[in-house]
């Protein structure tokens, strides 16, 4: 057990002889409890029942003078023949020093109770999920989480009193990885709770508002990242030909072959002997509709793989729901030429997911099918913003090069066609 600190002692002492003054025999004891005070009663002393009470107070320096009243107020209570779980109930904090983010007397806000940032989340979590902005397996696979780290860092021993101390707290679970993506979505998740609380009127402003700039926080990686790259049409082949389960290689083949996302495996219908995708991704720029599965014209080895008259939903890998990503990855990384393919991808400074697949398809769609990002974008089903952001990363010079190549051959066959009407 961790020593304890001057003010922990201080506290104690002082309480002990508050109550020695009432008469209190010795028995009545504190102690921290996930930063909150906790009231410890002997049996001998509460009246032959023990008695453990968790006191809306934050064990804190700041509150000092205030855990030695309300213990006080409690023996009192008890004295009088109420028993110290109703007298703590009857124990109300005064908003000067009290809770839901109020300042206390020297000028500090004080924490929300651990049971009220339970319910502040779970209320955050409905609110979520009840506007549509998130799936209940987004909430459970993602956000969770991450709530839960902001849970115990305010109840830790000495909680953070404002956004900012929260933030910095919750940056040394993720210390070794400065400007990761993990590290980003914490903060920003963070952020997003604070802000709509406060909006709520469950947090005051003036110390929970989080900052617009949440760069200091996140902060800067020290390593060059890894761009998750696009799978080659000679690596599809090779891998359908080394995955043993049939489940697994025809899950793969979908993939490869019309772009999906791994979780929309899930979400596929034969309608008039044409797959459609009828997964609905949710994300800040709207919702996702069922769309048309379509191969695109380059891909003669995808249309002899004839998956629209092979599909049946039975013959499909098992995955759990929301975590088909996950699912995937792990039956992957199991097999040894995927492996391999990570190495050499890495090799060049580039990395292999299972993503990869859907990259590939975007890819082949703008560079060998020269399609219009428009219609890339609705056949892969998100948005044109979300397609430029994600996949303009691989517009090197040599992508540049092909489109003003192909260009000037357009407009070279245009001026042969003008001059001879001229003729």
């Amino acid at each position: 057990m961790a020593e304890a600190a001057p003010w922990e002692i201080a506290i104690r002492v002082e309480t002990a002889h508050a109550l020695s003054r009432r008469g209190c025999p010795r028995g009545w004891a504190l102690t921290e409890h996930r930063g909150f005070t906790r009231l410890n009663i002997t049996a001998k002393a509460g009246g032959g029942k023990r008695h453990q009470l968790q006191l809306p107070i934050p064990w804190h320096f700041d509150n000092a003078k205030k855990i030695g009243e309300v213990v006080c107020k409690i023996y009192d209570d008890f004295s009088s023949g109420i028993e110290p779980d109703l007298a703590a109930k009857r124990i109300t904090i005064s908003p000067p020093e009290g809770i839901n983010g109020s300042p206390n007397a020297n000028g500090k806000d004080a924490l929300v109770p651990l049971t009220d940032w339970n319910a502040l989340i779970e209320r955050y979590r409905e609110y979520k999920i009840r506007s549509g902005e998130i799936k209940e397996s987004t909430w459970t696979r993602v956000h969770r989480h991450h709530m839960k780290l902001v849970l115990e860092a305010l109840t830790a021993r000495q909680p953070p009193r404002s956004a900012s101390q929260l933030l910095d707290r919750l940056t040394l679970h993720w210390a070794d990885k400065p400007g990761g993506r993990t590290r980003q979505i914490q903060m920003q998740a963070t952020s997003a709770l604070l802000r709509w609380a406060v909006t709520q009127g469950q947090l005051t402003a003036t110390s929970w508002e989080p900052p617009t700039d949440l760069s200091p926080f996140v902060g800067r990686s020290r390593t060059a990242k890894a761009v998750t790259t696009p799978l080659e049409v000679e690596d599809i082949l090779a891998l359908d030909r080394a995955l043993p389960d049939p489940r697994w290689r025809l899950g793969f083949q979908l993939m490869a072959a019309y772009g999906l996302r791994p979780e929309e495996l899930q979400h596929l219908q034969l309608r008039d002997g044409r797959l459609w995708c009828t997964y609905e991704k949710v994300a800040s720029r709207g919702k996702t509709k069922p769309r048309a599965l379509r191969l695109l014209p380059c891909d003669d080895w995808a249309a002899d793989w004839q998956l629209a008259d092979r599909f049946s939903p039975d013959d499909l890998p098992p995955m759990r729901a929301g975590f088909g990503g996950n699912d995937i990855r792990q039956y992957l990384h199991r097999r040894p030429l995927w492996n391999k393919l990570r190495q050499e991808y890495e090799t060049k400074g580039e990395k292999l997911v299972p993503y990869s697949c859907r990259h590939g398809y975007a890819h082949r769609a703008h560079v060998i099918c020269d399609l219009p990002p428009k219609v890339v974008a609705a056949a892969m089903g998100h948005s044109v913003q979300t397609h430029l952001t994600a996949y303009s990363r691989w517009c090197g010079d040599d992508v540049v090069d092909d489109a003003f190549a192909k260009a000037e051959r357009r407009l070279g066959q245009g001026s042969v066609r003008v001059q001879s009407s001229a003729a």
